[in-house]
């Protein structure tokens, strides 16, 4: 019975924080722009160890009427034990006005999860490097990301996410940050598909941009067998 009692106050919870953090959001500032993201990734288990990624995003904004950009980025996944991964990334981007961009970024990830208990965490650390094609002009950052989970059901878990920018050309200061939260939905056992609300807001600009966000992302995983 207390198990199940916990297991109860904890869900309620967590439930409660992701409706009132996304409601703060919305309430916090007067939406400049709204854009939707959609894609789908690919992913190759070539063993216990390495995985191939590969996924195909597009993007809209000024209120989902406008295309904004779209790009490929394939990487590849190393897993050093169930609780530590590495992986590199390669992004290539086409943009509504012309000004392409490469980008290759590297990432370190932390999990923590424990058998029966409903809640798992997340910390990502990424650097990435981004360079303008037609300028040369350079964008570099290092991302913080937490991210906790909630067992919710064999069909959808939800779960919040933090992630801070810190800009490294010119001025090195903090850049950015984003609000998540959303839910993780198991169509099939090789099919799964990501909704989610995202809320950015610029940070150390004379006019800071903010966005509220849509996400739709598919993810379909296989391996080789052998």
């Amino acid at each position: 019975m207390k198990k199940h009692w916990s297991k109860q106050i904890i869900r309620n919870g967590f439930i409660f924080i992701l409706c009132w953090l996304t409601g703060a959001s919305l309430i916090a500032q007067e939406t400049i722009d709204t854009e939707l993201w959609a894609g789908a990734t690919f992913e190759l288990q070539l063993n216990n160890k390495f995985r191939i990624e590969i996924e195909q995003q597009v993007r809209f904004n000024d209120t989902l009427s406008s295309f904004k950009n779209t790009f490929t980025e394939p990487g590849l996944r190393y897993k050093l034990n169930k609780h530590i991964a590495f992986k590199v990334k390669y992004r290539y981007t086409v943009r509504s006005n012309d000004d392409n961009r490469s980008r290759i970024s590297f990432s370190g990830y932390y999990g923590w999860s424990k058998k029966k208990f409903p809640l798992s965490f997340q910390y990502r650390l990424k650097f990435q490097d981004t360079k303008e094609q037609n300028t040369g002009k350079k964008f570099t950052f290092l991302r913080n990301k937490f991210t906790i989970q909630y067992n919710l059901s064999k069909k959808a878990d939800p779960f919040l996410a933090y992630e801070h920018f810190y800009k490294f050309n010119k001025k090195n200061e903090p850049r950015a940050w984003r609000f998540t939260a959303g839910f993780d939905w198991k169509l099939i056992k090789s099919l799964e598909l990501s909704t989610f609300y995202r809320y950015e807001e610029e940070m150390n600009v004379k006019k800071p941009e903010a966005q509220h966000i849509i996400g739709i992302m598919f993810t379909y995983e296989t391996k080789i067998k052998g």
